[in-house]
C-alpha cells in the first residue's frame, strides 16, 4: 500500500507573527526548490492552550519506488531545511516535539 506521510511539530511560541513568518518562509523555500513529494504545510493554534501550535508538513508519493516518508527524510537532511529549523528554534519558547504519521485513510470529496 502506498501512503502519504505527515510530520507534525508541536511548538510553544509567544510571538505568533514570527512563527507564521518562519512557516511562510519555509513553505516558499520548499515550493521554489526541487522538493519531490512536498504537498504543503499548515499551522494550527491550540484553542485550549494559548501559545501552543502544531505545524503540519505533508508529503506524497511521486515515484512509487520511493515512499513518501523517505522523501520527507531526504528533505529533512537538506542543509536548507536544517537552517530553517534552526531559525525556527530561535523564536520558540521551548524545543520542538516531532511526530510522524503514515496516512491510512483520506476522505475523497
Amino acid at each position: 500500500m502506498t501512503t502519504n506521510f505527515t510530520q507534525t511539530m508541536t511548538v510553544r511560541c509567544s510571538d505568533l507573527a514570527k512563527l507564521l513568518e518562519a512557516a511562510e518562509a519555509w513553505d516558499l523555500q520548499q515550493a521554489n526548490a526541487d522538493i519531490m513529494g512536498y504537498m504543503g504545510g499548515r499551522v494550527l493554534a491550540d484553542r485550549n492552550d494559548p501559545g501552543r501550535y502544531v505545524i503540519i508538513a505533508d508529503f506524497g508519493i511521486v515515484d512509487p519506488a520511493v515512499p513518501a516518508a523517505e522523501e520527507a527524510l531526504r528533505n529533512n537532511e537538506r542543509p536548507e531545511t536544517q537552517s530553517a529549523a534552526e531559525r525556527l528554534r530561535a523564536i520558540l519558547d521551548d524545543d520542538i516535539e516531532f511526530h510522524e504519521y503514515d496516512e491510512v485513510y483520506r476522505t475523497d470529496r
